[in-house]
C-alpha cells in the first residue's frame, strides 16, 4: 500500500509572513496529539487539555429528537462509554470481547461526533483513534477502520487493520473479513448499493435518469429504500492510478469476498490522480466519481464487468494559483452530491496587509451525466470583505485577547451544506499553528453573504485548516433518542448543552468489550 495515499500532508494557508501563500502543520503538533499515557483510564481523565480523545463534547439531540437532515461528522472517534437508541455491537474475530456502536449528532455547525469504549481492553491498545473510512453518499452506512496496536507506528501495518459496517437504519454493527493482500487507499472507498429490488425487475425501485442516480432513496411510501432492506452493498476503492491502468478493490457484502478487477483509463493523459473525496453517484452500473480536488474528477461504473475509467477536469481556480502549492486541496476545496448536481467549491484566500487578510470562495454546479468542463456553472461568487463585521458574533477568547474579526481569523476547510440552500461551512481560527486556543466552525451564507450562525470547536481537534471534519447524511437515517437541551450562550453562537455531564444525546460508541 502508498504510505502517500494513507498518510497525506494536511495543512492549509501559510500566514503573511511567510513566503509561500499557504501554511503548513508541524510534526511536533501531530505529536501532542496524539501523545499516550498508558497509565491513564478513559473511564477517568477530565483534562480535555491533556487528553482531548478521552473527553467527547457535551451534546446531542434537541428534546423534541428532531434529526438533523445532514450532520458535520468528526472523523476520528473519542474514547468514552455512550450508550443510546443507536447503539449496535458485534463480536470482534480473533480479538475476543465485543463492540458497540452509537452515534453523537447535533445540528450544524456544530460538529457531532464518534465515541469508542474498550473493556477487554483500553485505549492505550489502539495505535491511532478509530477511523471513518467512508459514509454512503446518500444512505446509512458507515466503513469504520480500527487498528490495534499500541505505536502509533502500527497504523503502516495492514494486519493490524479491522474494518467494520455500521448500518444506522436497523441500528447494526458487522465485523468484515480483512482484505488480506487486496490492496487499496482507504482515502478511495466508496459506498455502493446492489439493489435487490431493482434486480427483480420490481417497479417500485429507485429513479434514474440517463444511469444516474436523482433520488438515492425514495422520498414516497411506493418507492424502494435500500436502507431499510437488505439489499446488498459493494465497497469499492482504487489501488492507485498510473499511466493508462489501475485496479479496483471490491468488497461483496452478499458474498463477503475480496477481490481485485482490472480497470482501464481512457481519455486521461495524466500521470498520476490522488484521490481527495469519493462520492458515490449511483445508478444502474454504480457509478463512483473519485475526485483530485487539485485536479480533476475520475469516473468508474463499478457494478460494470469491465469498468473503465473516464475523466471530468474541474473548473479554474477563482484566483490564480498553482494547485500544487495547496498541499493537501481539503483545505481549500470541498465536493458533494445534491441531487442530481455535482457541486464544488472552491476557496482562495488573499493578503490585505501583515495583519489582515482575506479571501474569496466560489461556489460551482454541473449535473451528474456532463462529461465537459464548459458544463459547470458558477452558482455563488462570494469576497469576504462584503460580508458585515456584525454579522459575526461576539467569540469566546482568553481574558484580555483581542476580539477576532473576519479578516484576523485563519480559514479553510470549506465543507458544503447538503441542503443546497447556498451554505459554506469554513473551520476559523485565531493561529492555524495552535491547539490551544478554541476553533470555530462558521456558516456562511454565500446568497445573502452573511454569517448565518457560529460553533465553537476544539482545536485540538484539528490539524491546521485541513482536518476537523466530513459532512454525511447518516443523520436521515438514526434511530431517534432523547438529546441535549439548547442553550443559546451568545447572539448567534448556537450551542447544545447535555442536560447532565454524562449524557450526551446521541452518540457515536464503539465498546470493545467481554461478554
Amino acid at each position: 500500500m502508498d504510505g502517500e495515499d494513507l498518510d497525506p500532508p494536511a495543512y492549509g494557508y501559510l500566514d503573511d509572513d511567510d513566503d509561500d501563500d499557504y501554511y503548513y502543520y508541524d510534526d511536533d503538533l501531530m505529536e501532542e496529539d496524539v501523545e499516550d499515557d498508558q497509565s491513564v483510564s478513559d473511564e477517568s481523565v477530565d483534562g480535555e487539555k491533556d487528553y482531548p480523545y478521552l473527553n467527547p463534547p457535551p451534546y446531542g439531540y434537541p428534546d423534541d429528537g428532531e434529526r438533523p437532515p445532514f450532520v458535520l461528522i468528526e472523523p476520528n472517534a473519542y474514547f468514552a462509554n455512550r450508550d443510546n437508541a443507536t447503539t449496535a455491537s458485534c463480536k470482534i474475530r480473533d480479538l475476543g470481547g465485543t463492540f458497540k456502536v452509537t452515534f453523537c449528532t447535533a445540528h450544524p455547525p456544530l460538529v457531532s461526533y464518534l465515541c469508542v469504549h474498550a473493556t477487554a481492553f483500553d485505549h492505550t491498545e489502539f495505535a491511532v483513534e478509530p477511523h471513518i473510512i467512508a459514509t454512503e453518499t446518500n444512505g446509512s452506512l458507515i466503513l469504520l477502520r480500527f487498528v490495534i496496536g499500541r505505536d502509533p507506528s502500527d497504523m503502516m501495518s495492514i494486519a493490524r487493520r479491522q474494518y467494520f459496517i455500521y448500518d444506522a437504519s436497523v441500528p447494526s454493527l458487522k465485523h468484515l473479513p480483512h482484505p488480506g493482500f487486496h490492496i487499496f487507499s482507504e482515502h478511495a472507498v466508496a459506498i455502493v448499493r446492489k439493489c435487490n429490488k431493482r434486480s427483480q425487475g420490481s417497479r417500485n425501485d429507485h429513479h434514474y435518469s440517463g444511469g444516474f442516480i436523482l433520488r438515492p432513496h425514495g422520498s414516497s411510501q411506493e418507492d424502494h429504500n435500500c436502507s431499510n432492506s437488505n439489499c446488498d452493498y459493494v465497497l469499492a476503492a482504487h489501488s492507485g492510478f498510473c499511466q493508462q491502468s489501475s485496479e479496483l478493490c471490491l468488497y461483496q457484502s452478499d458474498t463477503e469476498t475480496w477481490s481485485m478487477l482490472p480497470v482501464v483509463l481512457k481519455s486521461y493523459t495524466r500521470t498520476s490522480h490522488r484521490t481527495s473525496k469519493t462520492l458515490t453517484i449511483g445508478g444502474d452500473k454504480g457509478t463512483v466519481a473519485w475526485v483530485d480536488l487539485s485536479r480533476n474528477i475520475l469516473l468508474c461504473d463499478v457494478l460494470d464487468k469491465n469498468p473503465n475509467l473516464r475523466s471530468l477536469e474541474l473548473p479554474p481556480p477563482i484566483l490564480p494559483t498553482d494547485a500544487q502549492d495547496l498541499g493537501t486541496p481539503r483545505s481549500v476545496r470541498d465536493i458533494a452530491l445534491l441531487g442530481s448536481f455535482i457541486k464544488y467549491v472552491d476557496l482562495q484566500p488573499f493578503p490585505l496587509s501583515s495583519t489582515s487578510h482575506a479571501w474569496k470562495a466560489a461556489i460551482w454546479s454541473i449535473k451528474t451525466g456532463s462529461s465537459s468542463p464548459k458544463d459547470w456553472h458558477m452558482d455563488y461568487l462570494l469576497d469576504s470583505t462584503e460580508i458585515p463585521e456584525s454579522s459575526l458574533p461576539k467569540l469566546r477568547v482568553e481574558e484580555d485577547s483581542a476580539q477576532p474579526t473576519l479578516s484576523t481569523l485563519h480559514i479553510g476547510l470549506p465543507l458544503l451544506s447538503l441542503l443546497d440552500d447556498g451554505i459554506v461551512y469554513f473551520l476559523t481560527k485565531i493561529d492555524y499553528r495552535s491547539i490551544s486556543h478554541v476553533a470555530w466552525v462558521l456558516a456562511v451564507d454565500m446568497r445573502n453573504k452573511t454569517v448565518q450562525k457560529v460553533a465553537e470547536f476544539s482545536s485540538r481537534r484539528t490539524v491546521g485548516l485541513a482536518l476537523g471534519y466530513i459532512a454525511s447524511r447518516i443523520s436521515n437515517y438514526l434511530k431517534g433518542a432523547p438529546g441535549a437541551k439548547q442553550n443559546m450562550k451568545r447572539p448567534g453562537i448556537s450551542i447544545l448543552r447535555s442536560s447532565s455531564k454524562k449524557h450526551l444525546g446521541n452518540c457515536m460508541v464503539i465498546n470493545l468489550g467481554g461478554p
